[in-house]
């Protein structure tokens, strides 16, 4: 038995000191070893032949296989091109090998040695840009495993060259056995976010692939992924929620699952990383961010897209969660009925998740062996992100589905959007986060994600409070690195709440300033906020950013959204003297997204003193024959909720 590791504590997992090459007893002999061993492919081609959807899946791997034999080759990685050219190795290499391991097929082997050998040549994987080695790592290392037997000696030597010097190289001073010379690593694996998961496991697919051959530099390597990984799983903590929003949940979490499968299929053992604090959470998280009709809740530097990566198959086998497991299922279903092709560009977020086609292969759906019972509707999930969803029901599309975001204004790709509200309702999103300013994918603005530049990143317009649905005293930037939680949070079956502390976030300029969100009777939703500044004349600016159209009633205290013949009424509760009006989403730089299709509905709260707590209460209600007709709520102050 193979125990490295000490037990977890309370918080956090403590790995112990050393992984040695005697640790390597338990590797598995030969290749392929990662992932999908000859006896799993072997149990996956027989599965196809009584699974309809199994077998589509096939034709879909082999399918995009076959598109690729006549793409472009992966480039020299470059600043320009190497966060582009590194995704693209793992599409070219993960999808062709699979097809020849499928197949048979010497054409798919062919394309797949071709990128093997041209990426073992290239100077570097642009370890400037350490994300990039992660990523070349794992497409180069499966490539080796998964090929080994049909490559030839001089070509294994080559590719083996290539993990040693252009990846795991790095691994004395990325994990601190020594100091670089120049004073400074090109990565360090005390880094959280999601670089962690991504780097980390990259290295570990390439010294598990040669591990046998190379034991001293693989036991290096693992050992210092394994204790660096301590930093990145924790962001999972405490239930499972992620600080950088769904979309690098996604990322992450692929590559922290790529990890753990590579561990367990080669040594046995995952090492206790797979039970690191909120990671056995983490698919509710996603399950509870996804809409009823498909955008998810998308805070921070994430896009409303749904990415369906294979890693929910993996959560949901790992953790026995048959709901996703179902779920997943049906996404999959839907998602090979796109097109008889995967295509992937890098520079289009939806697809970002498409290069990992394969994977869906290694971690199927299968359908869950019992019964299928629904998740709750509500979830608050604590940490860096403090965010609470809530919903009407689940398996309609019309439904319900809004939440609210809280939590520290510092986290990795994190936006001033502390108190910010989404909500869709009848197949419509209706609040909406504009999401990243990036183009194709890529932060282009300048010190928009430059550490050294960071304050820049606040003056622009998707990035700052201003373009958010929150409450700003009058133009105040929210403060940076403060918490700003989530303090209550219930969930029954007529009425589901959050209420988050915003004060932390004004500090200076307000005395209090809390705001609610509840979701009445499953079939509307009240946004109340309390506020008391701290001077006077300071006004309370509310938005709320929509991609529908606006028709404000005459007297101020009504609005009707329309969008694609669907129907939400907002209703100005109090107080009787504010009025709602348009505001505008085009930022005052041109070079920053304008927003086209996009409104904003707007609300000033006037404050004459500063000595008395004034209410914003704002009802927002979808319109149609499935929602009931219910009179204006009764509203209490947040602390009686």
């Amino acid at each position: 038995m193979l125990i490295v590791w000490s037990a977890f504590g309370s918080a956090r997992a403590q790995p112990a000191a050393d992984f040695s090459p005697a640790d390597l007893k338990t590797l598995r002999p030969g290749h392929p070893r990662l992932l999908l061993t000859d006896d799993g492919l072997a149990s996956a081609l027989a599965a196809a032949k009584t699974d309809p959807l199994r077998a589509e899946l096939n034709r879909r791997i082999i399918a995009t296989a076959e598109f690729i034999l006549t793409a472009p080759p992966v480039r020299q990685p470059d600043n320009e091109t190497s966060h582009e050219q590194d995704r693209y190795a793992v599409y070219y290499v993960l999808t062709s090998a699979m097809a020849y391991r499928l197949t048979g097929d010497e054409r798919f082997l062919a394309r797949a040695k071709n990128d093997l050998l041209t990426i073992s040549a290239f100077t570097d994987w642009d370890p400037q840009h350490f994300l990039s080695v992660g990523e070349m790592s794992f497409a180069v290392a499966i490539g080796y495993d998964w090929l080994y037997p049909k490559l030839k000696p001089a070509e294994r030597a080559v590719i083996k060259r290539a993990l040693m010097e252009k990846a795991l190289s790095f691994t004395e001073t990325i994990y601190g056995y020594r100091t670089p010379t120049n004073g400074k690593a090109a990565w360090s694996g005390k880094a959280p976010g999601n670089w962690n998961n991504v780097v980390n496991n990259g290295m570990l697919s390439a010294a598990l692939a040669i591990a046998d051959e190379e034991p001293l530099l693989a036991s290096k390597t693992i050992a210092g992924a394994r204790k660096s990984l301590v930093n990145g799983m924790d962001s999972y903590a405490p239930d499972g929620g992620y600080p950088e929003g769904p979309g690098y949940w996604s990322y992450a979490t692929t590559y922290s699952a790529i990890g753990i499968a590579e561990l367990e299929s080669a040594l046995g053992s995952d090492l206790g990383l797979a039970s690191s604090p909120g990671f056995d959470q983490t698919l509710n998280y996603y399950e509870a961010v996804q809409g009823p009709f498909g955008p998810v809740f998308n805070y921070g530097d994430a896009t409303d897209d749904l990415q369906i990566s294979p890693v929910r198959t993996w959560l949901a086998k790992r953790f026995q969660e048959p709901f996703a497991l179902h779920h997943m299922r049906t996404l999959l279903a839907d998602f090979l009925n796109r097109g008889p092709v995967v295509k992937f560009d890098r520079g289009i977020q939806g697809t970002v998740i498409n290069r990992f086609l394969a994977l869906h292969e290694v971690w199927f759906p299968g359908e869950p062996a019992g019964p299928v019972t629904n998740l709750p509707l509500d979830f608050h999930f604590r940490g860096d992100a403090d965010i609470a969803t809530f919903r009407s029901a689940w398996n309609d599309t019309n439904a319900i589905f809004s939440g609210l975001k809280a939590g520290n204004s510092s986290a990795g790709h994190g936006h001033l959007d502390l108190g910010s509200f989404f909500l869709d309702a009848n197949g419509q999103r209706w609040a909406m986060d504009l999401g990243p300013d990036n183009t194709r994918g890529d932060y282009t603005l300048p010190g928009y994600f430059n550490v050294t530049k960071k304050e820049q990143r606040w003056t622009y317009f998707r990035a700052n409070n201003h373009g958010h649905n929150t409450v700003t005293p009058g133009d105040r930037l929210q403060n940076r690195h403060i918490t700003a939680p989530i303090t209550k949070f219930g969930s029954a079956p007529e009425r589901a709440f959050a209420v988050v502390d915003l004060t932390p976030a004004y500090a200076n300029a307000v005395v209090s300033l809390h705001r609610g969100m509840a979701l009445l009777d499953r079939a509307r939703v009240l946004v109340q906020d309390e506020y008391q500044p701290a001077q006077t004349n300071l006004p309370l600016h509310w938005v709320m950013i929509t991609p529908a159209k606006i028709e404000l009633a005459n007297d101020g205290h009504s609005a009707l959204l329309t969008n694609n013949g669907r129907t939400l009424r907002v209703d100005l509760l109090e107080p009787v003297t504010a009025k709602l009006s348009l505001g505008s989403t085009q930022p005052p730089n041109p070079a920053e997204n304008q927003n086209t299709g996009t409104s904003m509905l707007a609300i000033d709260l006037n404050s004459s003193s500063s000595e008395n707590i004034m209410r914003l209460a704002v009802l927002l209600t979808p319109i149609g024959d499935q929602w009931p007709k219910l009179g204006s709520p009764r509203l209490e102050p947040l602390n009686n909720w």
